[in-house]
Protein backbone atom coordinates (compact mmCIF):
# COMPACT_ATOMS: atom_id res chain seq x y z
CA UNK A 1 0.00 0.00 0.00
CA UNK A 2 1.39 3.54 -0.53
CA UNK A 3 1.00 6.56 0.71
CA UNK A 4 -2.16 8.85 -0.24
CA UNK A 5 -0.98 10.34 -4.08
CA UNK A 6 -3.08 13.10 -3.02
CA UNK A 7 -5.88 14.62 -1.31
CA UNK A 8 -9.15 16.80 -1.79
CA UNK A 9 -11.06 19.11 0.94
CA UNK A 10 -14.12 20.02 1.67
CA UNK A 11 -13.23 22.89 3.26
CA UNK A 12 -11.71 26.44 2.30
CA UNK A 13 -8.38 25.88 3.47
CA UNK A 14 -4.92 23.42 3.68
CA UNK A 15 -6.03 20.71 6.37
CA UNK A 16 -2.69 20.22 8.72
CA UNK A 17 -3.64 16.91 9.73
CA UNK A 18 -3.23 14.01 8.55
CA UNK A 19 -4.26 10.25 9.57
CA UNK A 20 -2.77 8.18 12.02
CA UNK A 21 0.69 5.79 11.30
CA UNK A 22 -1.90 3.06 12.66
CA UNK A 23 -4.38 3.96 9.87
CA UNK A 24 -1.91 2.75 7.28
CA UNK A 25 -0.72 -0.29 9.43
CA UNK A 26 -4.09 -1.29 10.05
CA UNK A 27 -5.34 -1.46 6.70
CA UNK A 28 -6.03 -4.17 4.59
CA UNK A 29 -7.66 -6.19 2.28
CA UNK A 30 -10.79 -8.37 2.03
CA UNK A 31 -11.38 -11.09 -0.75
CA UNK A 32 -15.21 -11.05 0.28
CA UNK A 33 -17.12 -9.13 2.24
CA UNK A 34 -20.95 -9.51 2.63
CA UNK A 35 -22.63 -6.92 0.67
CA UNK A 36 -19.48 -5.57 -0.84
CA UNK A 37 -16.89 -8.06 -2.91
CA UNK A 38 -19.13 -8.75 -5.87
CA UNK A 39 -20.29 -5.07 -6.37
CA UNK A 40 -17.54 -2.92 -5.15
CA UNK A 41 -18.41 -0.35 -7.98
CA UNK A 42 -21.91 -0.02 -6.06
CA UNK A 43 -20.59 -0.06 -2.72
CA UNK A 44 -17.82 2.56 -3.71
CA UNK A 45 -21.11 4.62 -4.99
CA UNK A 46 -23.12 4.21 -2.10
CA UNK A 47 -19.70 5.36 0.18
CA UNK A 48 -19.64 8.55 -2.13
CA UNK A 49 -22.56 9.95 -0.85
CA UNK A 50 -23.19 11.93 2.30
CA UNK A 51 -23.31 8.41 4.62
CA UNK A 52 -21.32 7.05 7.49
CA UNK A 53 -18.58 9.28 9.27
CA UNK A 54 -15.42 6.86 10.80
CA UNK A 55 -13.52 9.50 13.22
CA UNK A 56 -10.10 8.49 14.46
CA UNK A 57 -8.79 9.36 17.97
CA UNK A 58 -6.26 11.94 16.30
CA UNK A 59 -9.10 13.93 15.13
CA UNK A 60 -9.01 12.49 11.15
CA UNK A 61 -11.96 11.49 9.97
CA UNK A 62 -13.19 9.68 6.39
CA UNK A 63 -17.03 9.21 4.76
CA UNK A 64 -17.93 5.91 3.64
CA UNK A 65 -19.94 2.94 4.87
CA UNK A 66 -19.66 0.87 7.60
CA UNK A 67 -19.79 -3.11 6.53
CA UNK A 68 -19.07 -5.01 9.39
CA UNK A 69 -17.40 -5.16 12.76
CA UNK A 70 -15.43 -8.35 13.97
CA UNK A 71 -13.50 -8.91 17.07
CA UNK A 72 -11.49 -11.28 14.95
CA UNK A 73 -10.83 -8.98 11.60
CA UNK A 74 -11.68 -5.78 12.91
CA UNK A 75 -14.02 -2.71 11.33
CA UNK A 76 -14.43 -3.28 8.13
CA UNK A 77 -14.68 -0.03 6.09
CA UNK A 78 -16.04 1.20 2.40
CA UNK A 79 -14.35 3.73 1.23
CA UNK A 80 -14.59 5.51 -2.74
CA UNK A 81 -11.17 6.00 -2.45
CA UNK A 82 -9.94 2.66 -2.01
CA UNK A 83 -9.96 0.06 -4.32
CA UNK A 84 -10.51 -2.75 -1.69
CA UNK A 85 -12.31 -2.69 1.76
CA UNK A 86 -10.16 -1.35 4.83
CA UNK A 87 -10.04 -3.20 8.34
CA UNK A 88 -9.31 -0.79 11.60
CA UNK A 89 -8.05 -2.43 14.34
CA UNK A 90 -9.47 -0.40 17.89
CA UNK A 91 -6.56 1.14 19.13
CA UNK A 92 -7.07 4.19 17.39
CA UNK A 93 -10.92 4.74 16.35
CA UNK A 94 -12.71 7.40 17.93
CA UNK A 95 -16.36 6.48 16.44
CA UNK A 96 -18.81 6.41 13.81
CA UNK A 97 -21.99 8.82 13.22
CA UNK A 98 -24.78 7.43 10.89
CA UNK A 99 -26.44 9.79 8.42
CA UNK A 100 -29.56 11.25 10.34
CA UNK A 101 -32.58 10.73 8.46
CA UNK A 102 -36.11 10.45 8.92
CA UNK A 103 -35.14 5.86 8.79
CA UNK A 104 -33.74 6.41 12.04
CA UNK A 105 -35.80 4.27 14.53
CA UNK A 106 -36.74 5.75 18.07
CA UNK A 107 -37.87 3.88 20.93
CA UNK A 108 -41.18 3.63 22.43
CA UNK A 109 -42.04 6.75 24.21
CA UNK A 110 -43.66 4.71 27.34
CA UNK A 111 -40.62 5.03 29.29
CA UNK A 112 -40.63 7.23 32.51
CA UNK A 113 -37.26 7.09 34.12
CA UNK A 114 -34.15 8.10 32.85
CA UNK A 115 -31.55 5.54 34.64
CA UNK A 116 -27.69 6.71 35.10
CA UNK A 117 -25.11 4.05 35.79
CA UNK A 118 -21.79 4.47 37.00
CA UNK A 119 -20.27 3.17 33.83
CA UNK A 120 -21.98 5.97 31.90
CA UNK A 121 -24.69 4.62 30.77
CA UNK A 122 -27.81 6.24 30.75
CA UNK A 123 -31.06 5.19 29.05
CA UNK A 124 -34.79 5.23 29.54
CA UNK A 125 -36.89 2.56 30.87
CA UNK A 126 -39.28 2.13 33.58
CA UNK A 127 -38.59 0.57 37.37
CA UNK A 128 -40.46 -2.69 37.90
CA UNK A 129 -38.69 -3.50 41.27
CA UNK A 130 -36.14 -2.40 43.83
CA UNK A 131 -35.07 -3.81 47.06
CA UNK A 132 -31.77 -3.46 49.23
CA UNK A 133 -29.56 -4.88 47.19
CA UNK A 134 -30.80 -4.68 43.40
CA UNK A 135 -33.14 -3.32 40.57
CA UNK A 136 -35.42 -4.72 38.29
CA UNK A 137 -36.04 -2.32 35.04
CA UNK A 138 -37.82 -3.03 31.74
CA UNK A 139 -36.35 -1.42 28.79
CA UNK A 140 -36.87 -1.42 25.07
CA UNK A 141 -33.73 -1.77 23.79
CA UNK A 142 -33.19 -5.18 26.15
CA UNK A 143 -36.48 -6.67 28.49
CA UNK A 144 -36.31 -6.72 31.55
CA UNK A 145 -33.14 -7.59 33.45
CA UNK A 146 -32.10 -6.96 36.93
CA UNK A 147 -28.80 -4.65 37.89
CA UNK A 148 -27.12 -4.35 41.36
CA UNK A 149 -28.17 -1.32 42.90
CA UNK A 150 -24.20 -0.34 43.68
CA UNK A 151 -24.03 -0.06 40.64
CA UNK A 152 -26.90 2.66 39.44
CA UNK A 153 -26.21 6.21 40.40
CA UNK A 154 -29.51 7.77 39.83
CA UNK A 155 -33.12 7.27 39.02
CA UNK A 156 -34.67 10.09 37.41
CA UNK A 157 -38.76 10.08 37.30
CA UNK A 158 -40.07 11.71 34.27
CA UNK A 159 -43.96 11.92 34.15
CA UNK A 160 -44.39 13.63 30.80
CA UNK A 161 -42.69 10.78 28.85
CA UNK A 162 -39.10 10.63 27.63
CA UNK A 163 -40.06 11.05 23.52
CA UNK A 164 -38.22 14.07 21.71
CA UNK A 165 -40.33 16.66 20.38
CA UNK A 166 -37.60 17.39 18.43
CA UNK A 167 -34.47 15.49 17.84
CA UNK A 168 -31.09 16.43 15.40
CA UNK A 169 -30.11 18.35 13.39
CA UNK A 170 -30.86 15.71 10.26
CA UNK A 171 -30.19 18.82 7.65
CA UNK A 172 -31.21 22.31 7.01
CA UNK A 173 -34.92 21.62 5.60
CA UNK A 174 -37.19 23.44 8.42
CA UNK A 175 -34.58 25.82 9.62
CA UNK A 176 -33.86 29.55 8.56
CA UNK A 177 -30.49 30.78 7.66
CA UNK A 178 -29.74 34.77 7.37
CA UNK A 179 -28.43 35.97 4.33
CA UNK A 180 -25.02 37.24 4.15
CA UNK A 181 -23.94 38.84 1.16
CA UNK A 182 -20.36 37.04 1.31
CA UNK A 183 -21.35 33.64 2.48
CA UNK A 184 -23.61 31.67 5.09
CA UNK A 185 -23.37 32.44 8.51
CA UNK A 186 -24.36 28.75 9.23
CA UNK A 187 -24.29 25.40 7.78
CA UNK A 188 -25.17 21.79 7.97
CA UNK A 189 -22.72 18.96 7.86
CA UNK A 190 -22.70 15.63 9.23
CA UNK A 191 -25.32 15.48 11.61
CA UNK A 192 -24.40 19.22 13.21
CA UNK A 193 -24.76 23.08 12.60
CA UNK A 194 -21.28 25.09 12.04
CA UNK A 195 -21.67 28.44 12.51
CA UNK A 196 -18.45 30.06 10.96
CA UNK A 197 -19.53 33.63 10.80
CA UNK A 198 -21.85 36.36 11.50
CA UNK A 199 -25.28 34.70 10.82
CA UNK A 200 -28.29 33.40 12.67
CA UNK A 201 -30.01 30.03 11.92
CA UNK A 202 -33.81 29.58 14.10
CA UNK A 203 -36.96 27.05 13.52
CA UNK A 204 -40.28 26.96 15.34
CA UNK A 205 -40.00 23.98 17.21
CA UNK A 206 -43.12 24.23 18.31
CA UNK A 207 -42.18 24.83 22.24
CA UNK A 208 -44.82 23.55 25.25
CA UNK A 209 -45.18 25.97 28.21
CA UNK A 210 -42.12 23.76 30.02
CA UNK A 211 -39.86 22.78 28.04
CA UNK A 212 -36.10 21.17 27.91
CA UNK A 213 -33.72 22.37 25.28
CA UNK A 214 -30.49 20.30 25.28
CA UNK A 215 -27.48 19.86 22.94
CA UNK A 216 -23.60 19.72 22.31
CA UNK A 217 -21.76 23.11 21.67
CA UNK A 218 -17.92 22.73 20.95
CA UNK A 219 -15.68 25.78 19.71
CA UNK A 220 -12.24 26.08 18.37
CA UNK A 221 -11.72 29.89 18.65
CA UNK A 222 -13.37 32.54 21.28
CA UNK A 223 -17.29 33.51 20.59
CA UNK A 224 -19.78 34.90 21.23
CA UNK A 225 -23.37 32.76 20.59
CA UNK A 226 -26.52 34.17 21.10
CA UNK A 227 -29.59 31.40 21.71
CA UNK A 228 -33.11 33.05 22.15
CA UNK A 229 -35.97 30.32 23.18
CA UNK A 230 -39.63 31.28 23.06
CA UNK A 231 -39.44 33.42 19.60
CA UNK A 232 -42.01 34.15 17.28
CA UNK A 233 -38.90 35.45 14.84
CA UNK A 234 -36.90 32.65 13.92
CA UNK A 235 -35.24 34.58 10.49
CA UNK A 236 -33.06 36.47 12.10
CA UNK A 237 -32.49 38.21 15.53
CA UNK A 238 -34.98 40.98 16.29
CA UNK A 239 -35.69 42.90 19.12
CA UNK A 240 -38.91 43.45 18.15
CA UNK A 241 -40.38 40.08 18.79
CA UNK A 242 -40.12 39.10 22.85
CA UNK A 243 -38.03 36.20 23.84
CA UNK A 244 -35.29 34.73 26.50
CA UNK A 245 -32.10 35.36 24.80
CA UNK A 246 -29.22 33.31 26.61
CA UNK A 247 -25.65 35.08 26.08
CA UNK A 248 -23.07 32.52 25.58
CA UNK A 249 -18.84 33.24 25.89
CA UNK A 250 -16.42 30.26 26.72
CA UNK A 251 -16.81 31.08 30.37
CA UNK A 252 -19.78 32.20 31.28
CA UNK A 253 -23.75 32.81 30.59
CA UNK A 254 -26.36 34.76 30.94
CA UNK A 255 -30.19 35.92 30.64
CA UNK A 256 -32.09 38.56 29.28
CA UNK A 257 -35.66 39.50 28.83
CA UNK A 258 -35.80 40.78 25.43
CA UNK A 259 -39.43 42.40 25.37
CA UNK A 260 -41.65 43.99 22.21
CA UNK A 261 -41.03 47.64 22.24
CA UNK A 262 -38.48 48.25 25.96
CA UNK A 263 -35.65 46.27 24.63
CA UNK A 264 -33.49 44.19 26.39
CA UNK A 265 -33.26 43.84 30.28
CA UNK A 266 -30.28 41.67 31.93
CA UNK A 267 -31.67 38.76 34.53
CA UNK A 268 -28.17 38.04 35.80
CA UNK A 269 -24.71 36.09 35.18
CA UNK A 270 -23.60 32.96 35.60
CA UNK A 271 -20.40 32.43 37.97
CA UNK A 272 -17.31 31.56 35.40
CA UNK A 273 -17.93 28.17 34.42
CA UNK A 274 -15.02 25.42 34.69
CA UNK A 275 -16.01 23.45 32.41
CA UNK A 276 -16.36 25.24 29.58
CA UNK A 277 -12.78 27.23 30.87
CA UNK A 278 -10.78 23.51 30.67
CA UNK A 279 -12.39 22.45 27.51
CA UNK A 280 -14.07 23.38 24.48
CA UNK A 281 -16.96 21.01 24.35
CA UNK A 282 -20.02 20.93 26.72
CA UNK A 283 -23.30 19.30 26.66
CA UNK A 284 -26.26 21.97 27.74
CA UNK A 285 -29.29 21.80 28.82
CA UNK A 286 -31.66 24.71 28.90
CA UNK A 287 -34.69 24.53 30.87
CA UNK A 288 -37.96 26.67 31.09
CA UNK A 289 -41.58 26.72 32.98
CA UNK A 290 -43.82 29.26 31.68
CA UNK A 291 -46.47 28.61 34.62
CA UNK A 292 -43.57 29.58 37.01
CA UNK A 293 -41.50 32.31 35.16
CA UNK A 294 -38.61 30.18 35.91
CA UNK A 295 -35.36 29.16 33.51
CA UNK A 296 -32.36 27.23 34.37
CA UNK A 297 -29.22 26.28 32.17
CA UNK A 298 -26.58 22.84 33.21
CA UNK A 299 -23.51 22.65 31.80
CA UNK A 300 -22.91 18.76 31.95
CA UNK A 301 -25.16 18.19 34.20
CA UNK A 302 -24.49 20.69 36.60
CA UNK A 303 -26.21 23.58 37.15
CA UNK A 304 -24.44 26.53 36.21
CA UNK A 305 -27.64 29.33 37.22
CA UNK A 306 -31.37 29.31 38.04
CA UNK A 307 -33.56 32.48 37.36
CA UNK A 308 -36.62 33.53 38.40
CA UNK A 309 -38.21 36.42 36.19
CA UNK A 310 -40.25 38.38 38.57
CA UNK A 311 -41.91 40.67 36.40
CA UNK A 312 -43.43 37.69 34.93
CA UNK A 313 -42.99 35.56 31.58
CA UNK A 314 -42.34 37.66 28.60
CA UNK A 315 -41.56 35.37 25.47
CA UNK A 316 -44.32 35.25 23.07
CA UNK A 317 -43.15 32.71 20.51
CA UNK A 318 -42.52 28.94 20.15
CA UNK A 319 -39.23 29.12 18.06
CA UNK A 320 -35.46 28.99 19.04
CA UNK A 321 -32.83 30.70 16.98
CA UNK A 322 -28.60 30.73 17.19
CA UNK A 323 -27.06 33.60 16.21
CA UNK A 324 -22.65 33.77 16.30
CA UNK A 325 -21.73 37.44 16.73
CA UNK A 326 -17.89 36.47 15.94
CA UNK A 327 -16.25 35.65 12.85
CA UNK A 328 -14.21 32.51 12.74
CA UNK A 329 -15.34 31.04 15.39
CA UNK A 330 -16.53 27.70 14.38
CA UNK A 331 -18.91 26.86 16.44
CA UNK A 332 -20.65 23.52 16.37
CA UNK A 333 -23.94 22.54 17.32
CA UNK A 334 -25.16 18.47 17.27
CA UNK A 335 -27.18 16.46 19.43
CA UNK A 336 -30.10 18.67 19.74
CA UNK A 337 -32.85 17.56 21.57
CA UNK A 338 -36.22 18.88 22.86
CA UNK A 339 -38.22 17.39 25.25
CA UNK A 340 -41.39 18.82 27.50
CA UNK A 341 -40.79 18.75 31.17
CA UNK A 342 -42.40 18.45 34.27
CA UNK A 343 -40.97 21.85 35.66
CA UNK A 344 -39.22 20.71 38.42
CA UNK A 345 -35.71 22.09 38.63
CA UNK A 346 -32.53 19.18 38.32
CA UNK A 347 -30.09 20.82 39.58
CA UNK A 348 -29.48 18.02 41.98
CA UNK A 349 -28.48 15.57 39.47
CA UNK A 350 -24.88 16.24 39.35
CA UNK A 351 -23.94 18.16 42.45
CA UNK A 352 -24.82 14.79 44.60
CA UNK A 353 -22.04 14.23 46.74
CA UNK A 354 -21.17 10.50 47.62
CA UNK A 355 -22.16 10.02 51.06
CA UNK A 356 -23.52 6.93 53.43
CA UNK A 357 -26.85 7.73 52.66
CA UNK A 358 -29.80 7.72 49.77
CA UNK A 359 -31.10 11.47 48.65
CA UNK A 360 -34.53 11.18 47.70
CA UNK A 361 -35.83 14.18 46.04
CA UNK A 362 -39.81 14.68 46.54
CA UNK A 363 -42.70 16.66 43.96
CA UNK A 364 -42.95 19.54 46.47
CA UNK A 365 -38.89 20.20 45.75
CA UNK A 366 -38.35 18.72 49.47
CA UNK A 367 -35.40 16.37 50.07
CA UNK A 368 -35.34 13.18 52.48
CA UNK A 369 -31.96 11.52 53.35
CA UNK A 370 -31.61 7.99 54.80
CA UNK A 371 -31.91 4.49 52.63
CA UNK A 372 -34.09 3.38 50.31
CA UNK A 373 -35.53 -0.27 51.35
CA UNK A 374 -37.64 -1.06 48.40
CA UNK A 375 -40.63 -0.61 46.50
CA UNK A 376 -44.29 -2.00 47.25
CA UNK A 377 -47.82 -1.56 45.97
CA UNK A 378 -46.21 1.68 44.51
CA UNK A 379 -45.07 2.94 46.94
CA UNK A 380 -41.18 3.87 48.05
CA UNK A 381 -40.17 2.59 51.41
CA UNK A 382 -37.89 5.06 52.71
CA UNK A 383 -36.14 4.92 56.39
CA UNK A 384 -34.72 7.71 58.21
CA UNK A 385 -32.81 8.46 61.57
CA UNK A 386 -36.30 9.36 62.77
CA UNK A 387 -39.18 7.34 60.62
CA UNK A 388 -40.10 4.82 58.69
CA UNK A 389 -41.31 6.07 55.15
CA UNK A 390 -43.90 5.49 52.59
CA UNK A 391 -44.03 7.95 49.32
CA UNK A 392 -46.26 7.08 46.60
CA UNK A 393 -43.61 6.90 43.26
CA UNK A 394 -45.72 9.50 41.25
CA UNK A 395 -44.10 12.35 44.42
CA UNK A 396 -41.03 11.37 43.89
CA UNK A 397 -38.98 13.08 41.32
CA UNK A 398 -35.14 11.67 41.74
CA UNK A 399 -33.40 8.89 43.62
CA UNK A 400 -29.29 9.28 44.33
CA UNK A 401 -28.30 6.28 46.00
CA UNK A 402 -25.66 5.99 48.55
CA UNK A 403 -21.41 5.56 47.34
CA UNK A 404 -22.01 3.91 44.33
CA UNK A 405 -19.41 1.54 43.57
CA UNK A 406 -16.19 3.18 42.23
CA UNK A 407 -14.27 0.48 41.07
CA UNK A 408 -12.16 1.13 37.97
CA UNK A 409 -14.24 -0.21 34.94
CA UNK A 410 -12.19 -2.09 32.65
CA UNK A 411 -13.04 -2.49 29.39
CA UNK A 412 -12.80 -4.68 26.29
CA UNK A 413 -10.92 -3.38 22.92
CA UNK A 414 -14.24 -4.23 21.30
CA UNK A 415 -16.81 -2.44 24.02
CA UNK A 416 -18.52 0.24 22.28
CA UNK A 417 -21.21 2.92 23.59
CA UNK A 418 -24.19 3.11 21.68
CA UNK A 419 -25.81 6.25 21.22
CA UNK A 420 -29.59 5.51 20.59
CA UNK A 421 -32.38 7.82 18.84
CA UNK A 422 -34.47 9.65 22.05
CA UNK A 423 -31.64 10.36 23.89
CA UNK A 424 -29.69 7.34 25.88
CA UNK A 425 -25.79 5.80 25.98
CA UNK A 426 -25.61 2.16 26.28
CA UNK A 427 -22.09 0.21 26.55
CA UNK A 428 -21.37 -3.36 25.68
CA UNK A 429 -19.27 -6.23 23.90
CA UNK A 430 -20.36 -6.42 20.64
CA UNK A 431 -21.73 -9.90 19.36
CA UNK A 432 -23.05 -8.99 16.08
CA UNK A 433 -23.90 -6.42 14.04
CA UNK A 434 -26.02 -6.42 11.02
CA UNK A 435 -28.19 -4.40 8.92
CA UNK A 436 -31.52 -4.78 11.01
CA UNK A 437 -30.01 -5.99 14.47
CA UNK A 438 -26.83 -5.45 17.13
CA UNK A 439 -26.55 -7.32 19.76
CA UNK A 440 -23.78 -7.48 22.53
CA UNK A 441 -23.13 -8.27 26.31
CA UNK A 442 -23.42 -5.21 28.83
CA UNK A 443 -20.69 -5.51 31.89
CA UNK A 444 -23.77 -4.89 34.33
CA UNK A 445 -26.76 -6.06 33.01
CA UNK A 446 -25.89 -8.71 30.64
CA UNK A 447 -27.58 -9.41 26.85
CA UNK A 448 -28.00 -6.56 24.85
CA UNK A 449 -30.03 -6.10 21.43
CA UNK A 450 -30.72 -3.21 19.61
CA UNK A 451 -32.23 -2.35 16.39
CA UNK A 452 -29.52 -1.20 14.12
CA UNK A 453 -32.12 1.89 12.42
CA UNK A 454 -32.02 3.15 16.26
CA UNK A 455 -28.24 3.75 16.78
CA UNK A 456 -27.14 7.20 15.94
CA UNK A 457 -23.38 7.04 16.84
CA UNK A 458 -21.48 4.57 18.17
CA UNK A 459 -18.16 5.58 20.58
CA UNK A 460 -14.98 3.33 20.65
CA UNK A 461 -12.31 3.53 23.34
CA UNK A 462 -14.32 5.98 25.23
CA UNK A 463 -12.12 6.67 28.04
CA UNK A 464 -9.70 7.96 25.56
CA UNK A 465 -9.61 11.75 24.49
CA UNK A 466 -10.15 12.49 20.87
CA UNK A 467 -8.29 14.95 19.19
CA UNK A 468 -9.74 18.30 17.78
CA UNK A 469 -9.60 18.13 14.49
CA UNK A 470 -8.10 21.32 12.54
CA UNK A 471 -10.39 24.72 13.29
CA UNK A 472 -13.36 21.37 13.32
CA UNK A 473 -12.89 21.39 9.78
CA UNK A 474 -13.25 17.65 8.16
CA UNK A 475 -9.81 16.08 7.58
CA UNK A 476 -9.51 15.58 3.78
CA UNK A 477 -10.88 12.05 2.48
CA UNK A 478 -8.27 10.63 0.95
CA UNK A 479 -7.57 9.31 -2.26
CA UNK A 480 -5.58 5.56 -2.05
CA UNK A 481 -3.67 3.88 -4.27
CA UNK A 482 -3.36 -0.02 -3.64
CA UNK A 483 -1.05 -2.12 -4.68
CA UNK A 484 -2.65 -5.07 -5.80
CA UNK A 485 -0.78 -8.78 -5.23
Amino acid sequence: MKRPAKSHSVSRRTCRSSLPATFFACACFLLAVPGFGADAASAGGDAEKPGDLLELLDGSSLHGRLLAIDADKGLTWAYAGAKQPIEFKPENLGGIQFPSTEKIVSPPGASTCQFRYVNGDEFFGNLLALNETEMEVQTWFGGTFKTPRDRVRYIRFQPKGTTALYEGPTGQAGWKISQNPNKPGWEYRDGAFIGNSSGTIGRDVDLPDASRIEFDLEWTAPFNLLFSIYTAVTDGFNYASSSYMYYLTPTSISLQRISAGTGSTTLGRSDPIPAMMAKRKVHLEFRANKEENFLEVLVDGKPANQWTDSAGWAAKGAGILFYVQTEGSNVKISNLKIYEWDGKPGAEVATNALSGEDHLYLANRDKVSGKVVGLRDGKLQFATRDAALEVPLPRVTQIFFANPATNPVVRSPWEIQALVAGGGTISFVLDQWSSEKVSGRNTTFGKVSLNSGSIRQIRFNPDKSKQASDEMRQVEDLIWEVDEK
